[in-house]
Parts: structure tokens; C-alpha cells; sequence
């Protein structure tokens, strides 16, 4: 209660009690939410207390039940994560995330080079500490027991590349949008392929991935000026390399300041061979050589955090 009182004086003072009111409003839907949910979780669960002692886990009926409980247990703990981070709105922060909703992802692909395959994952604030602080990107399916949120199978998540980035922008994934829930915008972990296999899965789909015994499969994480100096500490606390944490800014002059000392060839994205049999002037094909770059890439990324004494020992557990 205090702090909700300071947190009033503070918007009072500032001229910002229309915002405070906003949040307010969806604060208290956010707590009859969560109420709901208990409600239906609790019914879920006894629900599915009495189908177990009759069918069998195979069952029809065994398995939607099971499904049921772990739905209303997944959307419950959403919400209590958000209770954790909304707050009064600022006009500064919706201005920039409008500004990268439109414009992020036609400005990296000027600068990204065509044969470095990053990839991203978008994500809520909330997700996001989650993921810093367990090490790992993994499907719901992984964290719940078989539930599946999204299309994820266990083992597997969801990514997108530059020619795939706007979904991820666009979409609730990356969070920029969540200011109408008065909440922070998420972020955007720019990952690498493990390797070939990894690589080749899918455009769209990589591996899970475990920072703590692969760290050169995260290249960055990308957020806003408000969560930048709050990420940076989820990635201190995690042993994890705090130099790696942009704003969307910052992640585009790392990526033209990488391609210039490099002396990768920018071009177009269309203007890829699409077809891999095609060889380029040193017998490579273009797949071969987008699999060499990515492995220069990792070895200079390597380098880069060794130079500034982040060596990948410095952020094990």
C-alpha cells in the first residue's frame, strides 16, 4: 500500500495522473483475472483429481483433463508475472516502441549482411527474466508437462529470421504493443544455430537452446531504454555477459560496426542465390559459406567478449 501511495504522489507531481488512472484500470482487471483463473485452475484441478482414479493415461479423457489443468496453471502464472511488472505508461517509452514497430526490421535488413545467419525470439519482460535467469529458451511443452502454448514441440522453439523478423516484431511475441496493458515491452534474444543440424531444422525453428553449455549461441538481446539497465542485471546475476544487452539503436550499429570490420558483403536479402547449388567464385555453396561466416562469427564474438575480460568461463555457474 505505500508503495502504491508513493508511486500516486510521484505521478501527482509529474502531471501524470491520467496515466496513473489508465494503469489503475488495468491493474484491477489484471487482479480480477488472476482471481478467475485460481477459480478455474482449482476446478480444473479437481476436475481432473477424480479422472485419474478412473481412466488411464492414455485415455481421451485423461489427457484433456490433464491439458485442462495445465492451461489454467500456465495462464495464472502469466498473469501473476505481470502483476510483477505493469506500471503508469510513459509517453517517451510508447513513442520509441511505435518507432521500432515500424521501423526496426527494415532498418537491419540494410545492414545485415545476407550470409550471417542470425535469428529471434521474441518475448514478454516477464519470459524474459525467466529465460536469463534459468540459462535456457525452451517451449511451454518443456516447462508444462507436454503443454503445448503455441506450435512448440518439446525440444523445440520458436524463431524467426530477418525475412521472418516482423512477426516477431509485429506480433505479441516482442511485447512493443503491450503499453495498452500498461506493461514494458519485451525482448529480443538474437541467437545463432548451434550448428548445421540446428541450422538446417528450420527457418523458423531452432533447438532448444542452453546459454550455460552453448554461450556463443547468443549473440545479444535487444529491448528498450527502459528495461535496458534492468535486463543488464538479470544477465550480471546470471554470470552472463552484460556488455550483450542493446537497444534496438545499439544492436544496429553493433551489426554495421560488425559487417564494416568483418568486410562482409552487404546486400539486398532478395538478392540471395536461392539456388544452394550455386557456387560462388571460391567453389563454396552458398551454404557452405554462410556455415563458415557463422563460425567466424561465433570466434569473433569469442574475441570480442575475452577483449572486453568477459571470456565465457567468466559467465559459467
Amino acid at each position: 500500500m505505500f508503495e502504491e501511495f508513493k508511486l500516486k504522489n510521484k505521478c501527482k507531481k509529474e502531471g501524470k495522473m491520467a496515466e496513473y488512472e489508465e494503469y489503475k484500470q488495468h491493474l484491477k482487471c489484471l487482479k480480477r483475472d488472476i482471481n478467475m483463473y485460481e477459480g478455474f485452475l482449482r476446478d480444473a484441478t479437481e476436475k481432473f483429481t477424480n479422472i485419474w482414479k478412473i481412466y488411464t493415461k492414455d485415455s481421451k479423457q485423461y489427457v484433456d483433463a490433464k491439458d485442462e489443468v495445465l492451461r489454467w496453471k500456465y495462464t495464472l502464472e502469466e498473469r501473476r508475472l505481470q502483476l510483477k511488472f505493469i506500471r503508469p505508461n510513459l509517453k517517451q517509452d510508447i513513442d520509441y516502441r511505435n518507432n521500432q514497430y515500424d521501423k526496426f526490421t527494415s532498418r537491419l535488413s540494410q545492414v545485415l549482411p545476407s550470409n550471417l545467419d542470425l535469428r529471434f525470439h521474441g518475448t514478454p519482460i516477464y519470459f524474459a527474466e525467466q529465460i536469463i535467469k534459468s540459462g535456457t529458451i525452451t517451449s511451454s511443452a518443456d516447462r508444462y508437462d507436454g503443454y503445448i502454448r503455441s506450435t512448440d514441440r518439446k525440444g523445440e522453439i520458436s524463431v524467426s529470421s530477418i525475412e521472418t523478423l516482423d512477426t516477431t516484431i509485429h506480433g505479441w511475441f516482442t511485447d512493443l504493443t503491450a503499453y495498452e496493458r500498461c506493461l514494458p515491452a519485451g525482448c529480443l534474444f538474437v541467437v545463432l544455430p548451434k550448428d548445421k543440424e540446428d541450422a538446417e531444422y528450420g527457418h523458423n525453428i531452432l533447438h532448444s537452446i542452453d546459454f550455460r553449455k552453448n554461450p556463443e549461441q547468443l549473440y545479444g538481446v535487444v529491448t528498450t531504454p527502459e528495461n535496458i539497465e534492468q535486463v543488464k542485471s538479470w544477465m550480471a546475476e546470471a554470470k552472463f555477459n552484460a556488455n550483450s544487452v542493446y537497444t534496438f539503436e545499439e544492436f544496429l550499429q553493433n551489426i554495421k560496426e560488425k559487417s564494416n570490420r568483418i568486410n562482409w558483403k552487404v546486400k539486398p536479402r532478395n538478392s540471395m542465390e536461392k539456388d544452394n547449388s550455386i557456387k560462388n567464385n571460391s567453389n563454396m555453396t552458398l551454404k557452405q559459406k554462410i556455415f563458415s561466416n557463422m563460425k567466424e562469427m561465433k570466434n569473433r564474438i569469442k574475441t570480442d567478449n575475452i577483449e572486453r575480460g568477459n571470456n565465457d568461463e567468466e559467465y559459467r555457474e
